[in-house]
């Protein structure tokens, strides 16, 4: 059996799903259960703090006639109920009247033009308006009445938006909980027993030369000691203790852990960065729309930068060798981040975070791929994008709350230490030496075959088609357009930041299976063609229909096409250099794509912001979704062509 097959992941992949629906379902009935007994004890709480409103009112108009100044005559009513209103928000409307009816002072609130999403479609809190009224008396004899009406519509939608951050609290905790999951059910019965299985493999075509030290066990231990005995007892006999080796064998799952802490870390300032960089200072020459996103430029250019060399990295050096060397790098430059004291310095360090972030990122990468059985890559690099958009995703809320409570410098600090945690992990659970598919062919091959997949058509209309198409698309709609057209929709800042969360929340639920189909069933073309067709629909789509909901379905089908091209992209490009009989430029074509996608990133987010002022946002996006139409048609014109020349030659054959 080779190294690459795992069939202990069958077995533990079943555990772990049960486990895991338990876990969601256990923390979703929790965050709903608590949420429903605060709502309900809460309720009457808000009732006696209106009525004391309202007693505290009729006392003060008391004492006023008590020294003998009439209802009518009391001075200044209408300045005073108009600081009550201001002091609390949920007060609809206060009214004085007289005995007999007549109106002496009245002030209320106009109604909202327009609700919160969440209230739109979460019903939580009282629905009823909640009315006092106390009588005025003047020695016992009835002179008037206060009257104040309590809205629930603002406390209501305090709640729901309390529900929505729980419900993302929620996400991330069943999020951290899958992963902690799959790494103790792997270490405890998946790598056991496919440690087990390969070295009764092994041992039937008569090699003895490893065993499996009880560390690598797990629950296994019994039968590991009695198949590693088979070797001990013939290394006895011939004296050959010391030739001995352990087994080795590297799984994804030893850097899945880590990696998402270091994708945690290194996101954590994706709620704040812009408004942090802009609120440090900028030099005279450079406007507070420059300053803020600065950052976001240096962090594209510095990733650009690293990404020709980052097939020569991950050739040169180890993926656990180079993903141990950023960590304190990382931590350094986030630490330069936190301490703020201009845009400038902010986007100098936080460049230099994404130089190491980018090489980590790649060494974690690379590892997916050479661990990943023959035939599964879409599921290699899907998990790996599972995990990083699963740590992004995490990381921005994680920071938003901390930024408010500690502060945002703080933020980055407490950043760097999850990134050194994350080091330690890595530490422990990745492996030295990770066997690769690629090592025969890579050895002794030149630079000219090693740079083939560069002029390969199908690497061509790749390229074009998808990934620069996909990355024009995330950078400008996505991070640019977005939060601007929904602002124009009224939305809300805390409904912009729910709806960008839908973008990163649809490849972490969907991306793992669609690797699986892409492996099993439909291939990586057809997925890859059909994720960047249907973003660009998606995005075309707007001529047709506007709003926040239109925006809403369009970042989920935007978010599921990203989905459907990202995870196969990579496997893509693999099986091209495979298939074209230079498997040596895997790596090549791999770093090629990186710098693409970078460059494809830079240049259209500037040139959005050129155009965005001319055509509009609605039409820019909409011209973003007949390019990525196009790039597809491409990709689809090319595919075609490639496989009825492939059946033509089989037939001939």
């Amino acid at each position: 059996m080779s190294q690459m097959d795992q069939p202990g992941r069958v077995a533990a992949r079943r555990v772990i799903l049960w486990v895991a629906l338990y876990v969601c379902v256990s923390l979703l009935a929790l965050m709903f259960g608590s949420l429903r007994i605060f709502d309900i004890a809460i309720q009457p709480e808000l009732d006696r703090r209106s009525q004391l409103i309202a007693e505290t009112m009729r006392d003060g108009f008391e004492r006023a006639m008590e020294a003998g100044i009439p209802l009518e005559s009391v001075s200044g009513v209408d300045r005073y109920i108009t600081e009550i209103m201001d002091e609390f928000e949920d007060v609809q409307r206060i009214s004085l009247t007289t005995s007999d009816g007549n109106v002496l002072a009245l002030a209320e609130r106009p109604e909202p033009t327009s609700r919160s999403v969440s209230e739109r479609f979460t019903p939580m809190g009282s629905q009823q308006q909640s009315v006092f009224a106390l009588p005025i008396l003047a020695r016992n004899i009835l002179v008037g009445e206060i009257r104040i009406e309590v809205d629930p519509a603002l406390v209501r939608t305090h709640l729901q938006d309390v529900m929505l951050d729980v419900f993302v609290v929620g996400l991330i905790s069943v999020l951290l909980a899958f992963e902690l999951i799959i790494s103790v059910m792997a270490g405890a019965l998946g790598k056991p027993l496919d440690r087990i299985l390969t070295l009764l493999h092994m041992q039937a075509a008569g090699s003895f030369r490893h065993v499996i030290p009880a560390a690598d066990s797990g629950d296994l231990r019994r039968i590991a000691r009695r198949v590693s005995d088979r070797a001990l007892d013939l290394a006895e006999r011939a004296s050959r203790q010391a030739d001995l080796t352990r087994l080795p064998q590297a799984y994804f799952v030893d850097v899945r852990l880590p990696l998402l802490i270091f994708s945690v870390a290194t996101e954590i300032s994706g709620a704040f960065l812009p408004l942090y960089a802009r609120d440090a200072g900028a030099p005279d020459w450079m406007s507070s729309d420059l300053a803020a996103t600065a950052p976001l430029l240096a962090y594209l250019a510095a990733i650009a930068f690293l990404a020709p060399f980052s097939g020569w990295l991950a050739e040169a050096v180890s993926p656990r060798t180079l993903f141990l060397s950023c960590v304190p790098l990382t931590a350094l430059a986030m630490i330069g981040v936190g301490s703020g004291q201009s845009a400038l310095w902010i986007a100098f360090w936080f460049g230099a975070m994404a130089l190491v972030y980018a090489a980590a990122t790649i060494a974690c990468q690379e590892y997916a791929i050479r661990t990943a059985p023959k035939g599964e890559d879409a599921q290699a690099i899907g998990s790996y994008l599972f995990v990083i958009l699963g740590g992004a995703f995490a990381g921005t809320a994680l920071g938003g709350v901390l930024a408010d409570r500690i502060g945002e410098g703080p933020t980055f600090f407490v950043g760097a230490g999850l990134v050194l945690l994350s080091g330690l992990l890595g530490a422990l659970t990745m492996s030295r030496r990770v066997p690769t598919r690629g090592e025969i062919h890579q050895a002794g091959r030149g630079t000219v075959r090693r740079k083939a997949i560069l002029l390969n058509p199908r690497f061509v209309a790749l390229v074009v088609g998808s990934a620069a198409t996909m990355n024009i698309g995330m950078s400008v709609f996505v991070w640019y357009l977005t939060p601007l057209m929904l602002e124009a929709a009224g939305a809300r800042l805390a409904d912009i930041g729910r709806v960008m969360m839908v973008f990163y929340l649809v490849p972490v639920i969907t991306g793992p299976a669609i690797a699986r189909f892409a492996d099993r069933r439909f291939g990586y073309a057809p997925l890859l063609i059909a994720g960047t067709m249907l973003s660009g629909l998606a995005l075309a789509s707007l001529a047709l229909w506007s709003g926040f909901w239109a925006m809403f379905v369009v970042i989920a089908l935007f978010g599921f096409g990203y989905a459907l091209s990202d995870a196969t992209l990579y496997a893509q490009v693999i099986r091209i250099a495979e298939s074209s009989g230079h498997p040596e430029s895997r790596g090549t074509g791999l770093a090629a794509v990186r710098l693409i996608e970078r460059l494809a990133a830079i240049l259209g987010l500037v040139t959005g912001a050129l155009l965005a002022s001319t055509f509009g946002y609605t039409a820019l996006a909409v011209m973003i979704g007949f390019l990525m139409l196009a790039g597809s048609a491409l990709l689809l014109i090319v595919e075609g062509g490639w496989s009825l020349l492939v059946r033509d030659k089989l037939e001939q054959f």
